[in-house]
């Protein structure tokens, strides 16, 4: 495999952005946190790339993983929106992906970078630990049998 590039998506990247969301988002459903970007249409997809900063990671010019970057506060973005396609989880780039969105955030001045996670995940969460991100509360889901929690990581 080579070296993933990554950079911004553009709204031509939305048809196969979504089928890496459908991809990465089922096995989270298979655990029981379901979310609605497993099924996300490609349409919403070029909304998102249109209207927050969007990184596509590729491997010989396919994506293959995507992260999503919102700013929320002054000082502070989201992280969203971060999947990596089945078949190539355990590789590296979501990582790769993670450290851009960080690296972009920093370079733009902001001061922390947040994201929400299934608190009960098997991996998520400690993934996220493992990367300096910290529990920072709650995040209630009326919408879901499950509820998430809120992990920030200073950059």
């Amino acid at each position: 495999m080579s070296d993933p590039l990554i950079g911004c998506a553009t709204p031509d990247d939305a048809p196969e952005l979504a089928e890496v969301y459908h991809s990465a988002y089922a096995r989270n459903r298979e655990l029981g946190f379901p979310a609605s970007a497993e099924s996300v249409e490609v349409t919403e997809v070029a909304d998102w790339i249109r209207d927050h900063r969007v990184f596509v990671a590729r491997v010989d010019g396919d994506i293959v993983g995507g992260v999503r970057v919102t700013e929320t506060d002054p000082d502070r973005v989201k992280i969203s929106r971060f999947g990596v396609h089945e078949e190539w989880k355990g590789q590296g780039i979501g990582g790769r992906l993670l450290d851009h969105a960080e690296d972009a955030a920093r370079a733009d001045g902001y001061e922390r970078v947040w994201l929400t996670t299934p608190g009960e995940h098997p991996f998520l969460p400690t993934l996220y630990r493992s990367r300096g991100y910290e529990e920072t509360g709650d995040y209630p889901l009326d919408y879901r049998d499950y509820d998430e929690i809120v992990m920030e990581k200073r950059l």
